[in-house]
């Protein structure tokens, strides 16, 4: 499997140890901060047309996105699972405007929001997070589940929409998190 340069994609920051795999497809790299010991997978897509950063020892598997418009921040120790989406913006469906990427920005509804995912969480295969929502340190969003509101730290959510099913265990997740960064140091992005 080949890699890309990062220096190629013209990203706003680029730690360490980063490796991009050929088949990604990253457009708006001028907005993109990527941390130390990053791994993206053949066949991701991210498109950036607002700050977007991602954190150190995070992990976007095959066949996730991120798009939409919007910002996004991705603390450490996160990870997008295959094919998990990560919407920043959408167009609304109330029917005060026409829909779709073809149509005129004046004739159309389009929310784009911030969207946050705090370190040692984790988004499951297939899930969808949407714009505006903040998914907190630690949550755990199952597969195929769909986040349409804020999530609280340290949860298991599962469902459409997601529902809290259970508590993680915090204390061991963030010990063995300072076990590595005391062996390994690395720089959170900010």
């Amino acid at each position: 499997m080949s890699l890309i340069d990062p220096a190629q994609l013209g990203l706003r920051h680029c730690g360490r140890n980063v490796r991009i795999y050929a088949g990604a497809k990253i457009i708006g790299g001028e907005f993109i901060s990527l941390g130390d010991n990053v791994i993206i997978d053949d066949f991701v897509f991210i498109y950036a047309t607002a700050t977007t950063v991602i954190g150190s020892h995070v992990h976007l598997a095959s066949f996730c996105s991120i798009t939409g418009g919007g910002s996004l921040q991705m603390g450490d120790f996160t990870n997008l699972s295959s094919g998990a989406r990560v919407l920043t913006g959408t167009d609304n469906f109330h029917g005060s405007g026409l829909t779709n990427s073809t149509i005129p920005a004046e004739l159309r509804k389009v929310q784009r929001a911030a969207v946050t995912i705090d370190r040692h969480a984790m988004i499951g295969a297939n899930a969808i997070v949407l714009p505006g929502l903040h998914v907190g340190e630690g949550a755990a969003v199952g597969a195929g589940a769909v986040v349409t509101r804020d999530l609280p730290p340290w949860g298991i959510y599962a469902g459409n929409p997601a529902r809290r099913l259970r508590d993680r265990p915090s204390q061991a997740i963030l010990a063995d998190a300072e076990t590595l960064r005391s062996r390994h140091p690395f720089q959170s992005t900010p």
